[in-house]
């Protein structure tokens, strides 16, 4: 069972970016926070054997994609991303039986090993350039052994758990 979804865990990567680095960031495009989100991922699943959220990574052309975090945050384009996104979520007792709740870092207030994780993945990538990011991900097999595939547009190519596992240890400082 998930506690997080993938838009929890790209919220928090987003505040956490602009509110707790203690310098200015450089810049947290879609693109680079996608990035940050796979390699906050796969960190806490070798360290935890468990994953953050059940929505799953697609390979596509720039590397790992949580297709749900990608529609929420495309808009922005290449410009830097300065806050977190509501979510709409179920609750019968709202019109329409859903409502938009604002992102809270509440949310992970006692989750010590989660933000352990997450901010040292955070601390070390957040000032890595976006495409050197990507060729990081490009450089693994689990991208690198479908490249063929994913350049010719096929959408549902998703790493597997043991595809995570085998991602490149981001050097935590």
């Amino acid at each position: 069972m998930n506690k997080y979804t993938a838009m929890d865990i790209a919220n928090y990567i987003v505040w956490y970016a602009n509110n707790s680095i203690g310098k200015p960031v450089r810049s947290l495009t879609p693109l680079k926070l996608q990035k940050i989100l796979y390699y906050v991922t796969t960190a806490y699943l070798k360290k935890h054997d468990e994953l953050l959220f059940p929505e799953s990574f697609r390979k596509w052309q720039y590397g790992p994609v949580v297709k749900e975090v990608y529609f929420e945050f495309k808009s922005v384009g290449i410009c830097h991303i300065d806050k977190a996104k509501a979510v709409i979520v179920q609750d019968e007792s709202a019109i329409f039986g859903r409502k938009k709740v604002d992102f809270s870092v509440d949310k992970f207030e006692q989750d010590i090993e989660f933000k352990n994780v997450a901010n040292a993945v955070i601390n070390t990538l957040v000032d890595v350039d976006a495409f050197d990011l990507v060729e990081m991900t490009h450089d693994e097999a689990a991208w690198a052994n479908f490249e063929s595939e994913i350049i010719s547009g096929i959408d549902d190519l998703r790493y597997t758990r043991e595809e995570l596992l085998e991602a490149k240890t981001v050097l935590i400082s």
